[in-house]
């Protein structure tokens, strides 16, 4: 019992300097930390090792920060325009399935009329209905598809994996 008391406490004195606490945890964890020595110990040194991490600092080249920067702004606009076509393909995936629901009836009818006067078996234009609704599923699937494997960069070259 005594050793999950100590285990969370030092989950809510690690939890308190990455992301704070509530207040009933905090009221908690200063009751605990009054009562247990250990405990004690283990919160000021970690709070000794934060502070001596926070002092530490790391020259950065200027030019390192600015390119980093820079493609950090070209990825997000990259992000933000294939979110935009996924979402133009989306659109116009269910436009395809709003038509073809509203214009199955007369499709039906228009391959059953040639079927019948060309003679075709009705199988023939079962299969052709068929065809004719799954062909933009079969569409949606190659585009997204041909995105997954990195279509076309922007240069018109086509994209490889790095070796």
């Amino acid at each position: 019992m005594k050793d999950e008391l100590h285990a969370q406490a030092q989950r809510f004195i690690d939890a308190a300097q990455v992301e704070g606490l509530n207040a009933g945890d905090q009221a908690w964890l200063k009751s605990h930390l009054d009562a247990c020595g250990e405990c004690r110990i283990y919160a000021e040194s970690l709070e000794r090792t934060v502070a001596a991490l926070r002092s530490f600092q790391t020259p950065v080249d200027p030019a390192l920060v600015e390119a980093t920067r820079r493609r950090l702004y070209v990825r997000a606009r990259e992000l933000r325009e294939h979110e935009s076509r996924m979402r133009a393909l989306w659109m116009a995936c269910s436009l395809s399935w709003v038509l073809g629901v509203l214009t199955a009836p007369l499709l039906w009818w228009g391959l059953e009329w040639i079927g019948q006067h060309v003679g075709a078996p009705r199988t023939i234009w079962i299969t052709a209905l068929v065809l004719w609704w799954l062909t933009p599923a079969v569409v949606v699937g190659a585009v997204l598809a041909w995105q997954r494997s990195g279509g076309l960069r922007e240069n018109g070259q086509r994209a490889t994996l790095p070796r």
